[in-house]
């Protein structure tokens, strides 16, 4: 369905909820928010010292009138953080009609819409505003519950997004889904994507089917889910497979997954463009599984994540956590991972030529006195890259990284209306082929009053940074604000290190910066 049809449906429901408003006001209620995030800096990526100012605003409303929702999104990009402009006419760049009946189990959506089914290795179809990734469609989604079984159905098509990693292409898929005894549930779902004519970066045409089984018990459950790819022309075997399972008893709980990735690698970067703040790997941006690996650990950690190869990566990871007392927790994780295809592995391997990766962490989280909040972590990793080329005559180590870390972390209520915070972090980053280590800090001071604004100054220090090889030392100001729990306001101001940014697996390059960042969100 077009955006001019979806539009003009929208401005008729619209003129009809107007009139109605005298003698249906008690059904009728508009929510809605606003973020502004507006820069005003120097951004260093590589060679380039250039002038960073952008402003972004986005205003989402939604009216309900009984069972129906009209919902729409007002964009404006003078420019974006990525350097795209959306002005005037085109500030609509959301809007859709929904009827949900909870009741019924009955939901039909007209315009943009967003979905995920099961651990989203058939279908994921999701906005990350930060990464600027958007693989969300314009079109039609329907859904029903019939007893025991869920129907969903959904055709749209995708829009070009702002760093390259998702095209325009034409999407249906349905999905059946039964919730059977015992807390058991069974599902099958199946993906169409044609390619949009005259468009040299859409995506080869390819059907994705997938299946999943899961159960819920009182102290247990357990996952799996299978998907794979048939790509037009393409004779290899493209599959996913993932299994994840948690155990609870008292004050212990247990955490495990597994992960057996080789999505398809579309040539020529048809995914990313070209464009340097893509460095996800090339598979279709319509499915998001889950990373295996923790994603949040130590800010530091953070800096130097792990690039999950969704063409070729085999692991798992467990997490144990233990309540010592009270709010007291102790927790440890580790994960492993490595490529597969080469050796058709079905564990990960340590051996260098599969490219191996493994993390050990560990946190303590707890309150020592009421007033006194106190955490603890540390860290270490390895990641080894292997590179096989040219039918195997070119092999060789493209790098080679270990990077350990450990911190602490304290908030001390000092009266009824302020507390005080430190945070320290120290760890190394060794690159093992150069024979080079960098040592690197991270180290944040603040106060807050009456729970709602705070100030903290952040320094963080490296002997070596790849994007600045003559600065060892960044220095930022940060000020935050909650006003009624409806309004944000943060302000930073000084010295960003930027680095390699990932979430769920897809990862941009944020350049250092210098300058003024500030966010200002609102709810009504």
């Amino acid at each position: 369905m077009s955006k001019l049809r979806v539009t003009v449906i929208l401005c008729l429901m619209a003129v009809f909820m107007v009139h109605a408003l005298p003698s249906f006001a008690q059904d009728f209620y508009i929510q809605g928010s606003n973020e502004a995030r507006w820069a005003d800096g120097r951004e260093v990526l590589g060679d380039d010292d250039v002038v960073k100012r952008y402003f972004e605003d986005r205003l989402n409303l939604n009216m309900y009138y009984g069972n129906i929702r009209i919902g729409s999104r007002f964009t404006l990009l003078q420019p974006s953080e990525f350097g795209e402009y959306q002005t005037d006419v085109n500030t609509l760049d959301k809007r859709f009609i929904e009827y949900s009946d909870p009741d019924a189990n009955v939901n039909l959506r007209i315009g943009n819409f967003y979905s995920v089914w099961g651990r989203g290795l058939g279908l994921a179809l999701i906005e990350d505003i930060l990464q600027g990734f958007d693989s969300g469609l314009d079109g039609m989604q329907a859904q029903v519950g019939i007893g025991d079984f869920e129907v969903e159905g959904l055709s749209g098509r995708s829009e070009a997004g702002y760093l390259g990693q998702v095209q325009d292409a034409r999407v249906s898929a349905g999905r059946v889904e039964y919730f059977g005894p015992y807390n058991t549930t069974l599902g099958g779902q199946g993906m169409l994507v044609t390619p949009v004519e005259d468009d040299v970066l859409s995506y080869a045409e390819s059907r994705t089917w997938a299946g999943h089984a899961a159960w819920d018990g009182p102290s247990v459950s357990l996952w799996t889910e299978y998907a794979k790819e048939d790509i037009e022309g393409v004779k290899d075997t493209h599959d996913a497979f993932y299994a994840s399972g948690s155990w609870y008893a008292g004050r212990f709980s247990l955490f495990a997954d597994y992960k057996r990735y080789q999505y398809y690698v579309y040539p020529g970067g048809a995914s990313t463009g070209g464009s340097v703040y893509a460095a996800s790997v090339d598979i279709l941006p319509f499915h998001s599984p889950p990373i295996g690996q923790r994603e949040f650990t130590s800010p530091l950690l953070s800096k130097h994540p792990h690039t999950v190869r969704f063409d070729d990566e085999v692991g798992f990871q467990i997490e144990g956590s233990y309540n010592i007392s009270g709010a007291n927790t102790v927790t440890v994780n580790y994960s492993q991972s490595s490529s597969f295809i080469e050796n058709e592995l079905y564990m990960p391997s340590l051996d260098e030529e599969d490219s191996p990766y493994r993390q050990v962490f560990a946190e303590f989280t707890g309150y020592p006195t009421m007033d006194w909040y106190l955490t603890a972590w540390g860290g270490w990793d390895e990641d080894l890259v292997y590179t096989i080329e040219g039918g195997g005559a070119v092999r060789a180590r493209s790098s080679w990284t270990r990077r350990a870390v450990a911190g602490i972390g304290s908030e001390y209520q000092l009266a009824d209306d302020w507390s005080v915070k430190v945070s320290t972090e120290g760890g190394s980053v060794e690159e093992v082929t150069a024979e080079e280590t960098s040592i690197e800090t991270l180290t944040i001071l603040g106060a807050t009053w009456r729970q709602q604004y705070s100030l903290s100054v952040v320094l963080e220090t490296a002997e070596q940074d790849p994007n600045q090889p003559d600065k060892t030392s960044w220095v930022k100001a940060e000020f935050a604000a909650f006003v009624a729990n409806r309004h944000e306001l943060l302000l930073t101001v000084g010295e960003e290190r930027g680095g390699l940014v990932c979430t769920s697996g897809k990862c941009r390059v944020v350049a250092p910066f210098d300058g003024v960042k500030l966010t200002f969100t609102s709810i009504f």
